[in-house]
């Protein structure tokens, strides 16, 4: 799933095959999240099942760059376990 993506087509792709490879376990569940008008930050626990056993369970930030009308620019995942975050995408 590690990758660059660019354009609405290609993430809303990548949003489609976190549920296909998860047999739609695939979550998140929001904690916080700060926002100063050119970045966003959101902080979540993400959870899912692999249908071959691997679970994720783990916190992971969502950081942002906006534009002047608030829109994503840019979005960068970055989970606290990288190893374990691999792991379980691989």
């Amino acid at each position: 799933m590690a990758g660059t993506y660019a354009g609405r087509d290609a993430i809303f792709d990548f949003f489609r095959r976190t549920q296909e490879l998860t047999d739609g376990t695939y979550a998140v569940e929001p904690y916080w999240e700060l926002d100063d008008g050119e970045r966003h930050v959101a902080y979540y626990r993400a959870r899912g099942r692999r249908p071959d056993g691997r679970k994720l369970d783990l916190d992971q930030a969502l950081v942002c760059r906006l534009d002047a009308a608030g829109r994503w620019l840019e979005v960068r995942a970055l989970p606290y376990d990288q190893a374990v975050f691999d792991a379980f995408w691989s």
